[in-house]
């Protein structure tokens, strides 16, 4: 394994983590549970922050991609974050199964993968940065 395999493999648990925490907080607001509901979101955001802090730099220097471009989405809310966060797990995946090749489908990967990122963090940051 590389140490490439070791980033995305952080990359992708990590999110997934935080897509739970987002999904457990969105449930447990609709059971009207105010409380777990900000115990959830804080363990997500707690999650981002180290994506964007460590793993996130790490992808994009493994990728050496510079774009600054988002994905399309309404406007930043949880369910937004959380279809970002598993965007990012499904590039990550089609990133993975091309990393070794050079060509097209390399490059696809290399944009999505990167683009997923930035909505991330773009929804992020507007929502609990501001």
């Amino acid at each position: 394994m590389c140490s490439c395999d070791g980033v995305m493999a952080e990359l992708i648990e990590t999110c997934a983590h935080a897509c739970n925490a987002f999904i457990k907080a969105e449930m447990a607001l609709n059971d009207g549970d105010l409380p777990l509901s900000q115990k959830y979101t804080k363990e997500g955001q707690t999650l981002v922050n180290a994506l964007k802090k460590d793993t996130f730099i790490e992808v994009e220097e493994l990728l050496s991609s510079s774009t600054e471009e988002v994905n399309d989405y309404d406007y930043p809310n949880s369910m937004e974050l959380i279809k970002a966060l598993n965007a990012v797990n499904m590039c990550a995946g089609s990133y993975m199964a091309v990393e070794h090749t050079e060509g097209v489908g390399r490059n696809v990967a290399v944009k999505n993968l990167t683009k997923a990122i930035n909505t991330v963090k773009e929804i992020y940051d507007a929502m609990f940065e501001n």
